[in-house]
């Protein structure tokens, strides 16, 4: 080892790199020399007193210094302002070139070094000791590997990733995102027993800003309430954007009652925020709270939150409420002398507004209700969205019997669920005069929350459910009517 060092500072022993001018050169070492000047990546050779002998193509594109100026210079790291892959810059007493002959070992860094212009290039650096037969270490041979596309497609792999999984506006996870995480985090909880709380937000009276102060504002109260409800969450809670002014945040390892807490601490800082891009108003929300349930899926823990937070709105808006049972729906008084008369599994809760919902029941079975069904979406041209066993969504395009008056006047497309349940009577009952075999729930939404607004609504829903009852022959129990130009 000591050998070794001594001969890095002796000048006077012969440098076999070096190849001196006429010199004959064989063909293998033509070869050699041809095929190391046009490898892509940079090679430099020096000897025991580190001078420089070679020094290739690939190197003089990397460092930008060109080869015949280094050839018999002393190599140092600063000649390339190499740097460790910390930004600190190497000297002279760290050189891993110098560590490699001298322990005769290899040597392998993540570095950089300055280019043409001062464009800091990745690399790797790997120095390798030539030994000779003598088993003395008479230079090293440096390899300098491009890594800056490597690096670049790392970034563009990021940069893919948060298009993947962040909301572009607010910054916050974007709703696929949200929604694989509640998959997991609902396997989670069946497997392991790890409770976890979902919380749901929206901005009370959004589209107020919008129609005051612009759309551009309204993207500023978003990122600003993005950016609270944040702050105001742990790092392994999950903040998404669910759409429009709608947010969720998944809290595991948070009981019900922690959830509600912090849900009520964002409310009350968002209420005494002033705003400056509303004038110095503060805005409101409103949050529906739950935690997951033994036979939860992630569809139902999130309506579950969903309706905490219709509540909430219904209520008065601007507070939280929380629901730990799945909510119900009125189906109004049974006929007398029923009991149990039907299913007592609630109703779904469809999201969104709904502007009428009726029920019925009827005496055909199953089969032939779907039977119905189907001449109903032939005749009115409709698409069927989703059909379950107990439930079938349609896309109504054209209203029967609706006549369109004026130039420009259109279709309002609606949203029709229908909901089916098998009736099961006590025994001690005689069914005889009433044998209705299903119970059926429908209700109406608009597919766009704009037309709610349409002076006609109320009558292009009686013209359809007119159709939709005389197709399904329901005997109906009751009836609601909802406001059409109520909005979340």
């Amino acid at each position: 080892m000591d050998q070794t060092a001594h001969s890095i500072e002796n000048p006077t022993e012969p440098n076999p790199f070096v190849q001196v001018p006429g010199s004959n050169q064989n063909v293998e070492q033509l070869f050699q020399r041809c095929m190391i000047e046009h490898l892509r990546e940079g090679v430099i050779l020096v000897d025991r007193q580190l001078r420089v002998t070679l020094w290739n193509r690939a190197a003089e594109e990397l460092t930008g210094i060109r080869g015949a100026g280094m050839i018999n210079n002393k190599w140092s790291p600063s000649q390339i302002n190499l740097k460790d892959r910390y930004e600190k810059g190497i000297d002279d007493q760290h050189c891993p070139v110098t560590e490699s002959i001298i322990k005769a070992e290899q040597t392998l860094i993540s570095a950089t070094v300055t280019g043409r212009g001062g464009r800091q290039i990745a690399i790797d650096l790997h120095s390798v000791p030539v030994i000779g037969h003598d088993m003395k270490v008479h230079g090293a041979a440096i390899f300098l590997r491009d890594l800056s596309s490597q690096v670049d497609l790392e970034q563009q792999v990021l940069t893919l990733y948060a298009h993947a999984t962040r909301d572009q506006l607010t910054g916050v996870a974007n709703r696929a995102h949200f929604e694989r995480s509640l998959d997991a985090r609902i396997k989670e909880f069946h497997a392991k027993g790890t409770i976890c709380s979902l919380v749901v937000a929206d901005i009370d009276f959004f589209k107020r800003i919008n129609d005051e102060f612009g759309h551009h504002v309204g993207d500023h109260a978003l990122m600003s309430f993005a950016k609270l409800l944040q702050q105001n969450t742990r790092v392994e809670d999950l903040v998404a954007r669910y759409g429009g002014e709608e947010f969720v945040i998944i809290c595991p390892n948070c009981q019900v009652e922690n959830a509600v807490e912090r849900a009520e601490d964002i409310r009350l800082a968002l209420e005494r925020t002033p705003m400056a891009v509303i004038n110095g108003r503060c805005l409101s929300a409103s949050f529906g709270v739950t935690e997951f349930q033994p036979n939860d899926s992630a569809t139902s823990a999130f309506v579950r939150a969903d309706q905490a937070l219709l509540n909430a709105k219904e209520n008065g808006r601007n507070q939280v409420q929380s629901l730990q049972s799945n909510p119900t729906q009125a189906r109004g008084d049974e006929p007398a002398g029923t009991e149990a008369a039907h299913d007592t599994t609630p109703w779904k809760t469809l999201k969104g507004a709904v502007l009428r919902q009726i029920e019925g029941e009827t005496n055909a079975p199953i089969g032939v209700l779907i039977e119905k069904i189907k001449g109903f979406v032939f005749d009115t041209e409709a698409n069927i969205v989703f059909a379950e066993p107990d439930h079938l969504r349609i896309r109504v395009k054209k209203i029967p019997g609706l006549e369109l008056k004026r130039f420009g006047d259109r279709h309002t497309p609606m949203l029709l669920d229908i909901e089916v349940k098998e009736i099961t009577r006590s025994p001690q009952v005689d069914d005889s005069a009433n044998p209705a075999a299903l119970r059926v729930r429908i209700s109406v939404r608009m597919v766009r929350s704009r037309d709610r607004r349409r002076r006609d609504l109320a009558s292009r829903i009686n013209l359809l459910m007119q159709d939709l009852l005389s197709h399904l022959s329901l005997d109906l129990i009751n009836q609601e009517n909802l406001n059409p130009t109520a909005g979340r």
